[in-house]
């Protein structure tokens, strides 16, 4: 919404009878008849001025807002049926006329269904005109770089698919960059469903030469098939592509993927899908480029947004004319929960802590449920597969999940799939994990921290409520949903003292929100443009010419071996563990050479923690990673070759055990404070390399309960994880590239065994504690890869599913085509 349809929006809501007619319709007030012909008078020429100028796209917003208002409050449904008609919103016209709600001619009404029908995709659902029109002239689209722009749920995912079939038996190497490895796992699932006859690889190191295949990568595997082999991809999808916008490592990491197959492979095609981005152009990392752009600009979607506030006051907004309503007063949180929660409800809070703390709060809350089977055995299953102490198990005699980054993938995921399927489950507390690769049916979204969420974030979490396919096609009227309700909720404990949300609310009066571009190796980047506080601006322009530098520098030529290094350093992401690479670029350059052909015992007999000491860190005091620098403590290296190499083949439930039996002997021996990261920290510790740290990232366990342990240790294996996964192995990697490890040694602690089959079974995603388990169990030899590198099991592994837990058969079945 531009400034001259604000000014606009503004004026007309000073006409008084408009005014009054539109609040009582926002707040579900009854209209009388003549208010009714007055306000369906003004919608009609709402959509007459945006025919006039389709810019106006607000004033079709509010025309159709007070439409789909009228016809549900009242239960008229002609003018949303002429609307839907005329408009192109054929879902919502199809959903009328197949649920008896058109009460106009029925010779029309027949036609209109036979016309209708037209417009259904190969999963039988019905699109707007809008969506038939772009999706259509997007597949058929020649341009070497496109963009996809939709609202979340209006099936950007399934283009992927569609494209790729469009290709036929054509050999081309396609690779689907998405962000998370949730969305990864979801995109595979998604592309082996569809059959598309093509091999698929989910790792780098299962390219074989091949000429014809499907990656799904995160950018990091993108990137090293890329850099380790002399290939190209000739089509990339980049999922979720707004990420690109952002300025962390993982954003300048898949702008270098398509820069540097750009480089290899000039005629690629690159196409982008996201809900978020504003203007194509905005990807571009060079102003050369042209991407062709196919925008979704309606939403059949128009959130009803209300407010608790401090003071217990209930307000509904209109965000067209930018107006709260008070609508109630002297509320209780608790009260006002539990009578504005639907089937589904979606809590949002910010930090993995406090949506763990608002979890617990919501259950002291809500009523405990009646006891089911479902419920009994999920309760059992958590407490066999996690622990009895996982405060999970006590949530769902409430009906609450909780989800965050945090948690072992396995446990979210598992979560996840219950909180969809079970309709005991009502709640479910999460942060930002749910905004990429989560398609939960939620229809109501509580907000209890606004914190990171600015206009698009807002939206694309409000998107996440009544998706579409929860909408129509279900033989039953669900149009309410099309009003997907948020509350915002005015709190000091999970948000800030005197809490107010209102400057929040107002930011949804536009749909339409500038692209915000942070990479500073886009073209569209200018550092002016963005409001970084003058107390460390001096500290973010150093940064940024940094990365400009580097990536400069890749593109420059690596003659010397010390620029070889640097080059791998860039590459790899390690050179952003130091403020200074100089030093371990030197160290290089001086021992690799003697330790890759003529290693002295002391080298080939040292662990592979006290190797990457020697390397990386010994005598280096350019070290800006916190986490890394932690290796340089004796203890904190034998901590993780137990976690590599021992932890990683345990079940889940007896690394938790482990873990806390850790955290009891580190208490008894008086080294009690942990490291945590700022997610879960609560309090600073100094140490000689950090005197004078203010930074809250340890934890105290001895003042903890055991069952605060317990949930401490799932979070921690899930943190050890992720730094095993995103940093260690880096430094593991390298190791291996400049041949100063063995093979034997590389597939050990990357795969955990250098057993071939079952390094295989790893790189397709299954878990070393899995793969244990089905080697126990006599299982191996009952799976084996297709032609295509689908998983496929024998019938006596079918057999097998049957006589596991449900936790147990979700974790492998997410894997098996």
């Amino acid at each position: 919404m531009d400034s001259a349809e604000k000014r606009a929006l503004t004026s007309i809501g000073k006409e008084p009878r408009f005014r009054d007619v539109l609040k009582k319709l926002t707040i579900g007030d009854k209209i009388v008849d003549g208010d009714k012909a007055y306000i369906l008078a003004v919608a009609m020429v709402l959509i007459r001025r945006y025919q006039e100028d389709r810019r106006y796209t607000s004033y079709a917003d509010l025309a159709y807002y007070i439409i789909l208002k009228y016809s549900l409050q009242h239960k008229d449904y002609a003018p949303l049926f002429d609307f839907a008609v005329n408009f192109g919103f054929y879902p919502i016209a199809k959903d009328l006329l197949r649920n008896g709600l058109y009460e106009g001619n029925p010779i029309t009404a027949c036609l209109g269904d036979i016309q209708l029908d037209r417009f259904r995709n190969a999963e039988e659902a019905t699109l707007t005109l809008e969506q038939h029109l772009e999706s259509s002239n997007f597949l058929s689209e020649k341009a070497r770089e496109t963009c996809y722009l939709a609202p979340t749920s209006f099936g950007k995912s399934s283009l992927i698919v569609d494209q790729i079939r469009q290709l036929g038996n054509h050999p081309c190497k396609i690779v689907v960059i998405v962000p998370t490895k949730s969305l990864l796992i979801q995109t595979l699932q998604m592309i082996r469903e569809a059959g598309l006859r093509r091999k698929l690889m989910v790792h780098d190191e299962m390219f074989d030469g091949e000429e014809s295949f499907i990656a799904i990568f995160t950018q990091e595997r993108a990137l090293r098939l890329l850099t380790k082999h002399d290939t190209y991809f000739d089509l990339i999808f980049v999922d979720e592509a707004h990420n690109l916008l952002k300025g962390d490592s993982r954003s300048i990491l898949l702008s270098r993927v398509i820069k540097k197959n750009r480089t290899i492979n000039p005629d690629h095609r690159v196409i982008y899908l996201s809900p978020l981005v504003h203007d194509a152009n905005n990807l571009r990392l060079t102003t050369d480029q042209n991407i062709s752009s196919h925008v979704i600009k309606f939403n059949v979607k128009e959130p009803e947004i209300f407010e608790l506030r401090l003071n217990k006051e209930v307000y509904q907004y209109n965000r067209f004319l930018n107006l709260p309503y008070k609508i109630a007063e002297d509320i209780e949180l608790g009260n006002y929960l539990i009578s504005a929660s639907g089937d589904k409800n979606f809590m949002y809070n910010y930090r993995p802590v406090k949506v763990e703390q608002l979890a617990r709060e919501l259950c002291d809350i809500v009523p405990v449920i009646e006891t089911t089977e479902a419920i009994d055995q999920l309760a059992r299953i958590l407490s066999s597969e996690v622990h009895p102490d996982f405060y999970a198990i006590d949530h769902l005699k409430h009906g609450v999940v909780y989800l965050h980054g945090k948690l072992p993938d396995l446990v979210k995921e598992y979560l996840e799939f219950k909180y969809k399927n079970l309709p005991e489950l009502k709640y479910v507390v999460a942060n930002s994990v749910i905004l990429e690769g989560m398609n939960l049916p939620i229809d109501r979204l509580f907000i209890f921290n606004t914190r990171s969420l600015q206009g698009k974030e807002l939206m694309n979490l409000i998107g996440r409520v009544n998706r579409l396919n929860t909408i129509f096609g279900h033989g039953e009227n669900r149009l309410s949903r099309l009003l997907p309700k948020v509350h915002f909720i005015n709190n000091e404990e999970h948000y800030r003292v005197r809490s107010k949300m209102e400057n929040k609310i107002k930011l949804l009066r536009s749909r339409v929100f500038e692209d915000l571009v942070k990479n500073p190796t886009l073209a569209a980047f200018d550092i002016e443009a963005l409001s970084i506080p003058a107390s460390s601006k001096e500290k973010y322009v150093e940064k940024v010419a940094s990365i400009q530098e580097n990536e400069e520098f890749l593109a420059s030529a690596t003659d010397t071996k010390e620029n070889q290094i640097r080059a791998y350093l860039i590459q790899s992401g390690i050179i952003e563990f130091y403020t200074d690479p100089s030093t371990v670029i030197e160290r290089f350059v001086r021992v690799s050479p003697m330790l890759a052909n003529n290693p002295p015992l002391s080298w080939t007999s040292a662990s592979m923690m006290e190797k990457i000491e020697y390397i990386f860190l010994r005598n280096i005091g350019d070290i800006s990673d916190d986490e890394v620098s932690r290796l340089s403590y004796p203890e904190t290296r034998s901590y993780y070759e137990n976690h590599i190499l021992i932890a990683q083949k345990r079940a889940l439930n007896e690394n938790i055990h482990a873990q806390v039996h850790y955290f009891n002997d580190r208490v008894k021996h008086g080294d009690s404070k942990m490291y945590f990261g700022l997610s879960y920290g609560e309090e600073p510790l100094e140490t000689d390399a950090y005197p004078k740290s203010s930074k809250r990232a340890y934890v105290d366990l001895s003042n903890k309960s055991d069952q605060e342990l317990v949930n401490l240790a799932v979070v921690k294996l899930k943190m050890e994880d992720d730094f095993v996964g995103f940093k260690l192995n880096k430094l593991i990697v390298m190791l291996f590239d400049y041949n100063l490890i063995s093979v034997a040694e590389y597939n050990r602690y990357i795969y955990g065994t250098t057993d071939e089959q079952k390094i295989q079974l790893t790189k397709y995603g299954l878990s070393v504690s899995m793969i244990a388990r089905l080697e126990a169990d006599g299982q191996l030899g009952n799976l084996q890869f297709d032609d295509f590198n689908n998983l496929r099991a024998t019938p006596a592994f079918e057999d097998y599913l049957l006589t596991v837990n449900d936790f147990y058969r979700f974790e492998i079945k997410r894997y098996i085509g």
